[in-house]
């Protein structure tokens, strides 16, 4: 992967992070230690551009950052771990987005409390402003405010259809719990629905989530729906089912990103030739290893591709 047009951009959200380790799930009104605590570089697009430069994935990553105390920091962040930023839009005006966040050292589950103060998404006019053809897989975070993006996409897709151009493949994050996000499914290659997106349109499990949504793709696309320790599911547009299971850690210290990773995880092995049923074993082998961990450093260690 050492090519420009093997570069995989991320396009999404960057937010600081302030984790909390505690005891154990705090009481409200309540005055506790917690065990330890750290700054790090948060959002999902942010998170999966690091599982990508941890596998050696060539990586770029496209937001909007702040100058302030908060940006300056995530910005020294991703040159820590090689992932581009030279085409993010910078502003001085806004403030960081932050999320506070709870691990329950009992059993590693999080719970983040998230404050954006308007900070704007990546617009038409920054995205269209790329080299397209440095990127053979773009990935998009769907946010609240998803119009830029169907816009962008629709740049990505007259790009595709010059044959003199490398063709494209694109990805899409749909997390939130969401009715008015489901036209989304129908815009991309690869889509990524949560848990709680499933719920909000009435399934309980990752299986009747998929077989009755991927409906809505276009055709040849696929649709992945991870769901924690029951693993994850993906079926095509007019193909067969895929199943796999979840591969948790002896211990969960972190699931904090947990879903971002098995996503990277997921598209390496898409990248490396690997089939649909494989993909998302690897993506789910790789989330449970990291649930294992505090970071991901030295993931790809513990983890290799096979």
């Amino acid at each position: 992967m050492g090519t420009n047009s093997e570069r995989v951009l991320c396009v999404g959200l960057c937010n600081l992070d302030i984790v909390m380790v505690c005891p154990s799930y705090p009481l409200e009104d309540s005055d506790q230690r917690c065990i330890s605590h750290r700054w790090q570089r948060g959002g999902n697009a942010s998170n999966s551009a690091t599982i990508f430069a941890e596998y050696g994935v060539k990586c770029e990553f496209l937001g909007t950052v702040s100058l302030d105390i908060g940006g300056q920091f995530m910005k020294k962040n991703f040159d820590e771990h090689n992932i581009c930023t030279e085409n993010c839009h910078y502003y001085e005006e806004f403030e960081s987005p932050v999320s506070t966040i709870w691990i329950n050292s009992e059993n590693g589950s999080r719970t983040i409390v998230h404050a954006n103060k308007n900070m704007p998404e990546i617009s038409y006019e920054d995205f269209s402003a790329l080299n397209l053809k440095d990127y053979s897989w773009i990935h998009f975070e769907c946010r609240p405010n998803y119009e830029p993006m169907k816009a962008n996409l629709e740049h990505i897709r007259r790009w595709n259809e010059n044959k003199a151009n490398n063709s494209i493949t694109v990805s899409i994050e749909v997390e939130k719990p969401s009715l008015q996000q489901t036209e989304v499914l129908s815009l991309g290659d690869v889509l990524f629905i949560s848990k709680d997106f499933a719920a909000a349109h009435g399934f309980s499990n990752m299986v009747d989530a998929v077989e009755t949504l991927s409906c809505k793709l276009r055709r040849g696309a696929t649709l992945i729906c991870s769901w924690g320790e029951k693993g994850a599911c993906a079926k095509s547009s007019d193909g067969p089912l895929y199943v796999s299971k979840a591969f948790p850690p002896t211990n969960v210290v972190n699931t904090l990103g947990a879903g971002d990773t098995f996503i990277a995880g997921s598209i390496i092995s898409l990248m490396k030739g690997k089939n649909m049923q494989d993909a998302i074993i690897m993506g789910c082998k790789i989330a449970g290893t990291k649930c294992g961990m505090h970071d991901s450093k030295e993931l790809s260690k513990l983890c290799p591709f096979s």
